[in-house]
């Protein structure tokens, strides 16, 4: 269950970014993309330190997989994605 939580937190987050920050046409799908991957990047550091784990949800590790799909998300548009 927190593997999924961390997808749909990601897509939730690029979601969010194209629809409030557009970048240039046809980035949609980059953006749903890294954000996830992003996402996951921070729901693995949470689980290497021990909140959650890939089967279990944790407050802490959806919070830290939000900073890191955040995190990406900053990094998207400092690229232009």
């Amino acid at each position: 269950m927190g593997l999924l939580s961390w997808i749909i937190i990601g897509l939730l987050v690029g979601i969010f970014i194209r629809r409030y920050f557009p970048g240039r046409p046809g980035g949609r799908t980059a953006t749903l993309v890294l954000t996830t991957i992003g996402a996951l990047i921070g729901g693995y550091i949470s689980s290497y330190f021990g909140f959650g784990s890939l089967a279990l949800m944790d407050v802490r590790s959806e919070l830290i997989a939000l900073a890191g799909a955040l995190v990406m998300g900053v990094v998207i548009k400092i690229l232009r994605i």
